[in-house]
């Protein structure tokens, strides 16, 4: 019996935990900038980009975008960074903003989290958004599909910083979850003759995903 309940127990956590680990690919960053007149580059070596930015004058945004592949239920977002020393603007340096962008083009940050350029050794960060620029809904549910990080300067400012690692946990987007657009609310997991069996919208499929009895 105890046996038995450790396998219904396992099989309950594959399907809840479904969310995995994504290491994003650096090569495919593109630059964000939101003045016409600043510059951004960017370089991509040995599991490193260096970041170039140059702002035209202070409080604008230059970064990179990495793009993403339709994420849903993001719960972490980690990634390593480090700047240039933002000698220039020292004692508050220059602030990073990580934020992911939705399919509505809607971006969500975290709320009083500042890494910053001043820093010039490797920084090891993890963070999940909790607010948005564009809206007043809460933060889950949506779809993302760019993960960026830019840099604000409060003056005009020529430097560089530099992310590597950066890894994001989010659903898989495959198997049950993809059966029906319907909320997860309309969903049951059961254990049924010894299987486990998924109800949505009232249709039982299997563990595979498949129509039950299929």
């Amino acid at each position: 019996m105890k046996k038995s309940l450790l396998i219904v127990a396992a099989l309950f956590a594959a399907f809840t935990l479904s969310a995995k680990e994504f290491a994003i690919d650096l090569s495919k960053a593109e630059v964000v900038l939101s003045d016409a007149a600043d510059e951004a580059s960017f370089s991509v070596a040995d599991g490193v980009i260096t970041v170039n930015i140059n702002a035209k004058d202070g409080w604008h945004h230059l970064g990179v975008a990495f793009p993403l592949n339709n994420f849903t239920n993001v719960t972490n977002i980690a990634y390593e960074y480090k700047g240039d020393g933002a000698v220039a603007l020292k004692p508050d340096g220059i602030v990073l903003y990580p934020y992911l962008v939705d399919n509505e083009d809607v971006r969500w940050y975290k709320e009083e989290y500042w890494p910053n350029m001043v820093n010039t050794d490797w920084q090891p960060e993890t963070m999940l958004p909790n607010k948005s620029w564009d809206a007043t809904s809460a933060f889950g549910g949506q779809t993302y599909v760019k993960f960026a990080v830019v840099a604000q300067p409060s003056a005009a400012y020529t430097g560089k910083f530099y992310l590597r690692n950066i890894k994001i946990t989010a659903d898989a987007g495959t198997g049950i979850d993809q059966i029906s657009q319907e909320p997860k609310a309309n969903s049951q997991k059961l254990i049924k003759d010894g299987q486990l069996v998924i109800i949505r919208n009232g249709v039982e499929y299997n563990a595979a995903g498949q129509l039950n009895g299929k």
